[in-house]
């Protein structure tokens, strides 16, 4: 059930997908009459729940439980426990997207509406400018682009800073995955900009208010999930520690690469020429056994090899699609 790339949580198949999409906007079409008509009877009966989401979804407020009774009732309420690492990595996450509340973004992660939340999703565009440009002279104006890309994924226009949370988020991924996921310590440290947009005082439990529809929709992915309970598969899914472990060992070598070329420790002062890329292609081969060119002397790109399976793998769409979603002015 996992698809073509194999994410370990089953929930990578076509129609899987499909179906959280069609419960996710059943949930959004019942909110909206329920809040409609609580305004039509007179006012604000119950706490009303921003979410910010980016998908034209708006404000889901105070009708949301079932049948417009009001506000969220406890029954509503998901709650989670997380690790001091993890609670941090969590809002981190938070403060890259657009979401307002780690509620609304769990709601929208844990709930399949938002494959592209988690700082590890966002990474693909690793995969993805290297496909766009593999074999090619890079200089300032390719650099450039790459920084428009991290503004509008990370939020961050700083390509050194991009790349430090990457490899931070990558690091937490695979000490997790090797269960020697301790304190904060063990990971590089977050951009220092990030760092104050999180701010400080972070809580290691979240209530996650949904209605329950969605709550029903969450319960059903943790059991077709490889997880034994929706608060693992949740936390798993958040932080984007479900993805394929081999893909995200090959975005961190693409990672550590770009970072030695933008200090000029490879190449020549941040310039990526014929050779850098040969050595990239020689370091994935020796490392995974996957090269990133194809046979022959033209050196082509692998279209359908490593490069673009990791960008649709973590992007959650063909490079093509996040082609079309990026904004025109970038």
């Amino acid at each position: 059930m996992a698809g073509v790339v194999d994410s370990g949580t089953g929930l990578a198949h076509r129609w899987l997908r499909q179906r959280e999409l069609f419960a996710e906007l059943r949930a959004l079409e019942r909110s909206e009459r329920a809040l409609k008509g609580s305004e039509e009877a007179g006012g604000d009966t119950g706490d009303s729940i921003g979410d910010s989401t980016g998908d034209g979804a708006g404000k889901v407020g105070r009708g949301e439980g079932a049948g417009g009774a009001g506000k969220i009732g406890r029954s509503e309420v998901l709650s989670i426990r997380l690790s001091q690492v993890q609670a941090a990595v969590l809002a981190e996450s938070v403060a890259c997207s657009r979401y307002r509340s780690r509620s609304a973004y769990l709601r929208a992660v844990a709930t399949g509406r938002d494959r592209r939340g988690p700082i590890l999703a966002k990474a693909g565009v690793l995969f993805f400018w290297a496909q766009a440009h593999f074999g090619e002279p890079i200089g300032p104006e390719e650099q450039e682009e790459l920084g428009r890309l991290g503004r509008f994924l990370f939020g961050t226009e700083d390509v050194g800073e991009m790349l430090a949370l990457i490899r931070r988020h990558l690091r937490a991924a695979r000490l997790a995955a090797s269960g020697r996921l301790g304190g904060a310590e063990g990971l590089p440290p977050a951009p220092e900009r990030v760092q104050q947009r999180v701010g400080s005082g972070l809580s290691t439990e979240v209530s996650i208010r949904a209605c329950r529809e969605r709550k029903r929709l969450i319960r059903e992915n943790a059991r077709y999930s490889a997880y034994s309970g929706m608060s693992g598969f949740v936390r798993h899914v958040a932080l984007g520690w479900d993805r394929n472990g081999e893909i995200l060992a090959r975005c961190a070598a693409i990672a550590e690469w770009m970072e030695g070329c933008l200090k000029g420790q490879v190449g020549l002062e941040g310039q990526v020429g014929p050779e850098d890329w040969k050595r990239l292609d020689g370091e994935t081969h020796r490392r995974f056994g996957v090269y990133l060119s194809g046979p022959g002397a033209s050196g082509r790109v692998d279209v359908e090899g490593a490069l673009r399976r990791g960008a649709r793998h973590l992007l959650g769409a063909t490079p093509e699609t996040f082609s079309s979603r990026v904004p025109a002015e970038l």
